[in-house]
């Protein structure tokens, strides 16, 4: 008796299937990373899209690097680090130049890696090599954020 379970995903379902129930948890087990690869994969293909105008009157390229232009009060950190990692895509941040931007942005955060642990446990941002980067979800959800700012919201 084949075991089989179905993942839906953004851009679609993903199956995982075993002899039984113990070759399926097996097959459990390695998936998180390879989740990571497809999603690395969906963002790397649909990047570079005018992704820099769309964040025009949001967040400023800058010689540092791009710079939140919005208000501390409009956003949250979490969403300041979204925006931060959707604004170097396809490179991704470090921690430590994550933290930079988001201090020249004006937005002292001591507490900016727990937002990144958040960010990556609800699927919304991965870490290759040392880097962080969004995943398909990930940029939805920035896409979202910046949609509510280009209506007034």
């Amino acid at each position: 008796m084949k075991v089989r379970i179905t993942l839906h995903r953004s851009y679609g379902n993903i199956e995982i299937e075993g002899e039984n129930f113990d070759e399926l948890i097996e097959n459990l087990k390695g998936f998180p990373e390879w989740l990571e690869v497809i999603d690395g994969m969906i963002v790397a293909s649909s990047s570079g899209i005018s992704e820099k105008e769309v964040l025009k009157g949001i967040v400023e390229n800058t010689p540092d690097g791009p710079l939140i232009t919005v208000s501390r009060e409009k956003l949250t950190d979490r969403e300041a680090v979204g925006l931060l990692l959707y604004a170097t895509e396809p490179n991704g941040l470090k921690p430590k130049e994550l933290s930079r931007l988001l201090n020249l942005s004006g937005f002292l955060s001591v507490g900016f890696a727990s937002r990144l642990s958040e960010l990556k446990r609800e699927g919304l941002a991965y870490k290759e090599g040392e880097a962080y980067r969004l995943t398909v979800s990930g940029k939805k959800w920035i896409e979202k954020l910046i949609s509510s700012f280009k209506s007034g919201g």
